[in-house]
Formats: C-alpha cells, sequence, structure tokens
C-alpha cells in the first residue's frame, strides 16, 4: 500500500510540472502587445527604449529590445523583462500582463505611479521574480499577489503603499526574498511558511507588528508540526524496512530516489548546520534565474543518458535536454566535488547578473540531493575548440577567414563589455577556445566563469557568491584576460592549439615564430593584410604583462576596426546588454 501511495504522489507532481510548461497559442502576438504597451504608455527620459522598434517582423524581433530576454532567440516569448533605473515615467502599464510566458519582471528603480494593477497572477501564472521597488506606486497592495504560486523574490519597497500586508502571502511558500521596507503600511505581519525575514524587510512604515499567538492557534502549531512529522518518520520507516529487508533489497535505490522526489519535500531529513548554510546561498540565487527541480531535469535528459552527453569538462559533463515545452537547452552536470560551491555560486551570480550578446545565456539551475545543475541556452556548434581542432577532420571543412574574424571581435566585445559594463565587472581568468561557444550563426558567447573574478559591484547590490578581488601589480586580472585574448588569436590564425598559462619564461623569440604561422587554409584567399593586422593585435595582447599599455577596451575597438573596414554588418558598441 505504502509503495502505491508513493508512486501516486510522483505521478500527481509530474503532472504539475507539465501544467506549468503548458504554453498558449496566442504568445506570439501577446508579448508583442505586452511590449508595445509598455513603451506607449511610459514616459521615457532616458531613451531605454530606443531599440524597441516593431517594424521588424523577422522571428524573434522583440529578443533583441534593451531589457528583454527571450525564451530563445528565434522564438518572440518573453522570458524577462528588466527596466531597473531607466528613467520612466507614468501610470503602471497594464498591458504587462500579455506576457503571459514571463518569469521575471524588474521595474524598480524608476518613476512609475498610480497602484499595483489586481489579478496579475491569473496573467502572468510562472513569475518567480517581481520587483517593483523604488518607485512611486500608491494604494493597498494586492491579496491577489499570493496567487503568484511560484514567486521566490518580492520586493516593493520604496514606494507609498497603504493599508496591510494581505495575510495571503502566508500562503507563499516558496518566498526567500521579501521586503516592503518604507511605505505607509500598518497591521499585523503575516507568518512566512518556513521563512523568516529581517527587521530591514519592514523598516519605515506607520504600525507593522507581529501579531502574538494565541493558546489555539500553538496548539495548531504543534498539530501542524504533528502532521508535517508523521509522514515523515513515515517515509523513515519505509527506507529503513527496504534497506534491511532482503526481499524488498533490490528496490532501495528505486524507493530512495522517489521518496527525494515526493513533492513537498525540500531537503534532506539530516542536513547539518553547514549543509543548511549552503543551501541558503543557493537558494538565494534564485532572484537572478530560475531554479528547476531535479525531476524537470531528469526527464529532459532521459535520466541523463549517456547518448545526451554533449560535452566533457573538468568540472563536469554537458547534456543536451528536451523539456516538456519543447525547448531544447544544455545542462551541466557539476562533478561531486565541496570545491565546486563557490565555482557554482560564481557562475550564477555573474551569469544571472549579467546579460549580453556575447555570454552565454543562463536559464535555470538545480540544487538537490547535493547534485548541482547549471541550465544554459543550447549551442548548436558547440566550442570554437571542436571547430578549429576537431571537426575539421569529422566533417572535412574549417570555418574560413570572414567568421574567424567575425569570432574574435565578438569574444573581444564580451570581454570589454566584462571589464567596463556599468553592473558588474568580471576577469575572466581562464579564456581559452574551450570557453568560446557557438551558436547557429557562428556568434560567439563566452562561457565557464567559475574561476572568474568579479573586480567592481557598481551597482551596490550585495555579492551572495563570493569576494572580490582587487587588481595587483604582479598578478592584474584584466590583463590576464588580455594576454589569454592574444593567444587565443594566434589559435584563431594558426589553426594550431596554444597553452594559455603565462610564464616569465617565455621568450620573444619563441613568439615571434609563433607569429609567423598562419593556418595553410586562410593564404591566398585575398585576406593577407587582415591576418597579418589581427597578428599585431596578437602580439599587442601578449606583450601587455611587461608594459600594461593595453587594455581589453582597446583591443576591441583595434579589432573592430579590421571588420568595419570590410563593410561587415559588425556591432558598433560594446554596451549592447542588459543587466539583471
Amino acid at each position: 500500500m505504502e509503495r502505491n501511495n508513493v508512486l501516486c504522489l510522483l505521478f500527481l507532481h509530474m503532472l504539475g510540472i507539465l501544467a506549468c510548461f503548458v504554453t498558449t497559442s496566442n504568445a506570439v502576438e501577446s508579448d508583442i502587445d505586452c511590449l508595445r504597451s509598455i513603451k506607449e504608455s511610459l514616459e521615457d527620459s532616458k531613451q531605454a527604449f530606443s531599440t524597441w522598434d516593431f517594424s521588424n517582423n523577422t522571428e524573434g524581433f522583440i529578443c533583441r529590445f534593451v531589457g528583454v530576454r527571450c525564451w530563445s532567440d528565434e522564438e518572440t516569448r518573453v522570458f524577462a523583462i528588466s527596466l531597473q533605473d531607466a528613467g520612466l515615467r507614468g501610470l503602471f502599464p497594464v498591458g504587462i500582463r500579455n506576457c503571459t510566458s514571463m518569469l521575471d519582471l524588474d521595474l524598480s528603480g524608476n518613476h512609475i505611479s498610480g497602484s499595483i494593477p489586481d489579478n496579475l497572477a491569473n496573467d502572468l501564472p510562472y513569475i518567480v521574480a517581481l520587483d517593483f521597488s523604488n518607485n512611486n506606486l500608491s494604494g493597498p497592495i494586492p491579496p491577489s499577489i499570493a496567487n503568484f504560486t511560484f514567486i521566490s523574490y518580492l520586493r516593493l519597497d520604496n514606494n507609498h503603499l497603504t493599508g496591510q500586508i494581505p495575510s495571503e502571502f502566508s500562503k507563499l511558500r516558496r518566498l526567500r526574498e521579501f521586503s516592503v521596507a518604507n511605505n505607509k503600511l500598518s497591521g499585523p505581519i503575516p507568518t512566512f511558511p518556513g521563512t523568516i525575514f529581517s527587521e530591514q524587510s519592514y523598516a519605515n512604515n506607520l504600525g507593522l507588528y507581529v501579531r502574538p499567538l494565541s493558546r489555539r492557534k500553538k496548539e495548531n502549531t504543534f498539530l501542524s508540526g504533528f502532521v508535517v512529522g508523521f509522514p515523515a518518520s513515515t517515509i523513515l520507516c519505509m527506507m529503513f524496512m527496504f534497506y534491511f529487508s532482503p526481499r524488498l533489497s533490490t528496490n532501495k535505490t528505486r524507493l530512495y530516489l522517489m521518496i527525494q522526489k515526493i513533492k513537498g519535500m525540500k531537503r534532506n531529513v539530516l542536513y547539518t548546520k553547514e549543509n543548511v548554510t549552503e543551501e541558503s546561498k543557493i537558494t538565494s540565487m534564485g532572484k537572478y534565474v530560475r531554479k528547476l527541480s531535479l525531476v524537470e531535469l531528469e526527464m529532459a535528459t532521459d535520466y541523463f543518458d549517456d547518448i545526451n552527453v554533449i560535452g566533457y569538462g573538468s568540472k563536469g559533463l554537458m547534456y543536451k535536454a528536451v523539456f516538456l515545452n519543447g525547448l531544447t537547452l544544455a545542462v551541466k552536470r557539476l562533478h561531486k566535488f565541496e570545491t565546486f560551491e563557490k565555482e557554482f555560486l560564481l557562475e550564477i551570480e555573474i551569469l544571472g547578473r549579467l546579460r549580453h550578446t556575447n555570454l552565454v545565456p543562463l536559464l535555470g539551475f538545480c540544487y538537490e540531493m547535493e547534485k548541482k545543475f547549471m541550465v544554459y541556452k543550447y549551442m548548436c556548434n558547440g566550442t570554437l575548440h571542436q571547430w578549429l581542432h576537431s571537426r575539421p577532420q569529422v566533417e572535412g571543412r574549417k570555418i574560413g577567414w570572414p567568421i574567424r574574424l567575425r569570432i574574435a571581435i565578438g569574444i573581444a566585445r564580451g570581454l570589454a563589455w566584462l571589464h567596463h559594463n556599468n553592473v558588474l565587472r568580471v576577469a575572466h581568468l581562464k579564456m581559452s577556445s574551450n570557453c568560446i561557444l557557438l551558436d547557429d550563426k557562428f556568434e560567439p558567447k563566452i562561457s565557464n566563469f567559475g574561476d572568474s573574478n568579479i573586480l567592481m559591484n557598481t551597482s551596490g547590490t550585495p555579492s551572495s557568491a563570493c569576494h572580490f578581488v582587487l587588481p595587483h601589480s604582479s598578478l592584474d586580472p584584466y590583463k590576464v584576460d588580455v594576454y589569454r585574448f592574444g593567444i587565443l588569436l594566434l589559435e584563431l590564425v594558426s589553426g594550431k592549439e596554444r597553452s594559455y598559462e603565462h610564464t616569465d619564461s617565455d621568450s620573444d623569440s619563441s613568439r615571434d615564430s609563433e607569429l609567423n604561422v598562419i593556418d595553410e587554409c586562410l593564404t591566398g584567399q585575398g585576406f593577407d593584410e587582415e591576418i597579418y593586422e589581427t597578428l599585431r593585435i596578437a602580439e599587442n595582447c601578449i606583450h601587455t604583462h611587461k608594459d600594461g599599455a593595453t587594455s581589453m577596451l582597446q583591443v576591441y575597438q583595434a579589432i573592430r576596426a579590421i571588420g568595419k573596414s570590410r563593410n561587415d554588418d559588425f556591432v558598433d558598441t560594446i554596451m549592447d546588454a542588459e543587466p539583471v
């Protein structure tokens, strides 16, 4: 009987996941109407909507709007809208409810007024993060916000909201970050299940207070604990029976996995204090990207079947994953080493907060049963290393110089933006051809940020994943990126693998000999002058350790000039991105 109950619970959980991925048939038109309504209803003092051109009817054109992220570049379906600190004025844009597939909405730091629309949750059922902080919103907080079933991040602070915090908020079981500070609220603070928020979350209001528990409520609390504890103890007994009963020993692994997947079991029974601390850090990452369940990833990868492995690395395996809504994504499964916790958190924070044409899009993560996963947009053309060294032998063709130059420009643009953006400045430190992914148009995407350094956090938002590292005289992290990019240029020109590590024993003569090596398939094609100019840029990058005179921005400007001389359609600015 117990075994059948477990199977039924798991089946119901899977049905719930399937329902979350159901999409509406008119998503394309409704999402376009959503963005058009936002643009038309708000005053744009900082030209935030300058790229929002609705005269373009090509597939996925809205995905190139600044502040808009799509589920995929080829699909006109909004994943997130991030318009923080954009200088927007006007009443709350009610047309935003037409972006029905959206998970993340951030309108913070503007001058948006009026009240928060009621019943937003009916039209935006999949919202995970909602940030309306630092605006001029007034009126009561709609109780219907409690109907955002999946919300884990909710900020309404620094507005003019009145009335009470709706008691219905006690239903928000997934909420991990919450703030209504600096408003005009009064009345009792609801009890949030499983979470206690700090006093700062409620500071500077008219009269918020914690309602004391009555005797009956204390009894109900005891009964609630019993209701939760009794099934848990039953499960432990079942596990004990399966582990020590000879007749059922063959099923103990399967039962254990099934128990872990039952809806409502979010952590192991025997967590240590260290485990809880680690989980709290990882849970806080949910404000940057969506947290997925292990069941979802297992279903998408056919239980991590080896046939779906598309890449191997020192830190984990990469799988091709097809989800229930038809999306094809890439799932990185980290090896089970404690040292990878820092890398895991660091990559989520960097790629979760920074979005750029030349950074690989991080769409989600998972941490369950001490296993760590990251979910990225799928890049059908693999890595640059494969195209330079493996695929030519398999497919009998090499990429030509125009594509190599385009790839070099894209990498330089991405690195320059990492070094100079206005939110989170980062040094990659491990740049190589293995870190460069290529999409269907051979646009390069920088990946593998697990060894990076956050050098400056200009947004003022605390970094929860790592410590900031300032450059020092002996090893400036920015110069490391410039140096390794120079080696990458040599690899692009020569088609031969290179050592990216810098040592003081590197001789000028050995480097000079490397600069004279050009891939034979590139010679005699009419690009000699561009190739030699690229080699000069590579030489300047490699020598940057000595004179420190070359920045990544200068490198990008120099190599972009080569592409512009050919009248190619290259982007003219490194700032074509949206921070999160």
